[in-house]
């Protein structure tokens, strides 16, 4: 059983995934601001530790502190999270990527991946952001990105950047990931009549 620390946390899509996986969870804490995000994933997951704003969160060797309150933790095993991508997105006009007041929380992720040291993490972020923020993240974390297309596994085309690390003692090392096989599912498969 592991513990999962899980950043900008929405409705706990990466809980979904882990159980589809088969991973058996000790403890998920969350880190979320969005009422009703954070109402779907506790109606789902009750046992989910909201810790709130990644703002306020301040990681120690055996405790999290938040103005949620403190937890005690013995070791966390995964890290997930992916900022908010508005200002990397090329879908945003005058785009402020790693500056911008968004997307710059990247930063705090990096923070809490500082004083946590878990295991292993996975950054996951828009593959359309600018050149300089990829290979700034790349630098930063010290790992490459895998890029992976829902496409493989969905009827929607959307290209994610994923940066997976292992903790090897001294630095995070890089994590293969392989890409999906491709499903084929189309749109037309899932619409109804």
């Amino acid at each position: 059983m592991i513990n999962i620390l899980s950043l900008f946390d929405g409705i706990s899509c990466a809980r979904v995934a882990l159980d589809r996986a088969g991973i058996k969870i000790n403890n998920f804490y969350a880190s979320e601001i969005d009422k009703y995000a954070i109402q779907i994933a506790q109606k789902n997951y009750p046992d989910t530790i909201q810790l709130g704003d990644i703002k306020n969160i301040k990681c120690y060797p055996n405790y999290i502190e938040t103005k949620n309150g403190v937890y005690g933790i013995s070791e966390i095993d995964l890290l997930i999270g992916g900022s908010p991508c508005q200002d990397l997105s090329i879908a945003k006009k005058d785009r402020k990527g790693l500056d911008g007041v968004r997307s710059g929380l990247f930063w705090e992720y990096v923070r809490i991946l500082n004083e946590v040291k878990p295991k292993y993490f996975i950054l996951e972020n828009v593959n359309s952001m600018p050149k300089e923020a990829k290979a700034l993240i790349t630098e930063t974390l010290g790992v490459e990105p895998v890029m992976i297309d829902a496409a493989l596994v969905s009827a929607q085309r959307r290209k994610r950047l994923f940066w997976v690390g292992k903790w090897d003692g001294t630095k995070y090392e890089q994590v293969n990931i392989p890409q999906p096989e491709d499903r084929g599912i189309l749109l037309k498969d899932i619409l109804e009549t």
